[in-house]
């Protein structure tokens, strides 16, 4: 029997075209929903990038703060998570392993220069090597990042209250970031933060708690010794991350430097300086 070969060729045609219909089809369906992404994977090199709170009271436009849009770090991961932060708060993850050190910023909306110190840390490490494990969350709240509050509209209560005098409540922003950092084992925390009327520490400062144990001894002088802030040691005000962690077991330091005083973009290098020595004690980043 003779085949007709013109008439396979048009059979083969259009079975073409199904298909790849019905992959475009499959693909549009099955796409993630950006508040459900599980995890997004850099192919060359070693972080993830996932959501960490997406509750409607913490996702924001971080953008519209003027400092942010201004002052955003122009490696395309920076432009990437403030995005991502309009469907909630995100955390990378760089490396794995021990130890484990956890950093974040914004909890305090109005502190936009402690997001933009921590986004530069991020872009400058991003495609590093790592022995042992850096979280890290740049923007806590981007809600109030994008209102440039400091205070934080509490959907329980309905009342605007500190988000770092509120730590040991349940679901809250800073209750949530110990809950992961006791959850993955992590055994120190860099909070990174901005003040009003500190522009005398030009150096920037730590706060640390009373009566500091051997190895937090040991990481403050070595932080003293690369970019010597002033340290004051004092117990943290109830509630705040800073102590609550203390009391799980948790070594966790503030580290602050001027808001308010001009030049803004000056203090944003003393806080990167401060956060990066305080990064190189763990000789993570290879």
């Amino acid at each position: 029997m003779r085949i007709n070969k013109q008439i396979i060729s048009k059979k083969a045609y259009y079975l073409t075209i199904i298909i790849l219909l019905l992959a475009i089809f499959f693909i549009g369906n099955t796409a993630l929903n950006p508040v459900d992404a599980v995890v997004l994977k850099n192919t060359t090199s070693n972080y993830t990038i996932k959501y960490f709170d997406t509750s409607s009271s913490v996702k924001g436009d971080a953008m519209k703060n003027k400092n942010i849009s201004k002052y955003l770090p122009k490696g395309s991961l920076s432009l990437r998570i403030v995005n991502m932060s309009k469907n909630g708060s995100v955390i990378l993850q760089f490396g794995s392993g021990n130890p484990k050190v956890l950093i974040h910023a914004g909890i305090h909306g109005d502190e936009a220069g402690a997001s933009i110190a921590t986004l530069k840390v991020i872009e400058k490490i991003k495609n590093r090597k790592f022995k042992g494990t850096i979280y890290i969350i740049p923007f806590v709240i981007p809600l109030d990042t994008q209102k440039n509050k400091r205070l934080w509209y509490d959907p329980r209560t309905l009342k605007n209250v500190d988000p770092n005098r509120i730590a040991n409540k349940k679901n809250t922003p800073g209750y949530k970031i110990l809950e992961f950092a006791k959850k993955n084992k992590v055994t120190h925390i860099i909070e990174v933060h901005t003040g009003g009327f500190i522009s005398h520490r030009k150096n920037g400062l730590i706060w640390a708690n009373t009566y500091p144990v051997k190895n937090e001894r040991t990481w403050l002088k070595y932080i003293k010794k690369k970019a010597n802030p002033y340290i004051g040691y004092g117990n943290a005000f109830s509630g705040m991350v800073r102590g609550v962690a203390k009391s799980t077991g948790i070594v966790a330091i503030t580290l602050e430097v001027e808001r308010d005083k001009k030049p803004f973009q000056n203090w944003i290098y003393v806080e990167l300086k401060l956060l990066t020595c305080a990064l190189n004690f763990f000789h993570i980043i290879k």
